[in-house]
């Protein structure tokens, strides 16, 4: 076999080696940038229906005795909101967002996930709180997106 259809045989490999590695690369590129339209599209509503839902959530609370299942409900939907917006988040919120959602359940038993039907008054406050936080950290986020 002549010298220069080996040579050829080697370019060929290589360049579908580099292919191969820019198809990685843009993939990769080409899912950060799709996630980023869709957090720019999406935050500003879902935080729009968090702030609803967060004040909705203080009147209920300081109204526990007579609107305990109403709070529950509140923040189950708040829960949806934030499972939704959850991959569409980069990973630093992405874990904010994961950290409250597992506060969000008490435990039971040290391990055992209870249910938000078992939440007593100081519980709820205590996610109340955590909640404001993270709103105001995806507020910040929105705010942010604007120049991505």
């Amino acid at each position: 076999m002549p010298d220069w259809l080996t040579d050829i045989n080697k370019i060929g490999s290589i360049s579908s080696i580099i292919g191969l590695v820019v198809t990685v690369f843009l993939f990769i590129e080409a899912r950060s940038i799709k996630n980023s339209f869709l957090r720019r599209a999406r935050l500003p509503e879902v935080n729009r229906e968090l702030l609803k839902f967060t004040s909705q959530l203080s009147e209920r609370l300081k109204d526990w005795e007579n609107s305990k299942t109403d709070a529950i409900e509140t923040f189950s939907q708040i829960k949806a909101l934030l499972e939704n917006i959850k991959p569409k988040l980069p990973s630093e919120e992405k874990k904010k967002v994961d950290e409250y959602l597992q506060q969000l359940h008490p435990k039971k038993y040290l391990i055992i996930n209870g249910s938000l039907s078992d939440l007593n008054e100081d519980d709820a406050w205590d996610r109340y709180t955590e909640l404001s936080g993270l709103v105001t950290t995806l507020q910040q986020l929105a705010k942010d997106s604007k120049w991505d």
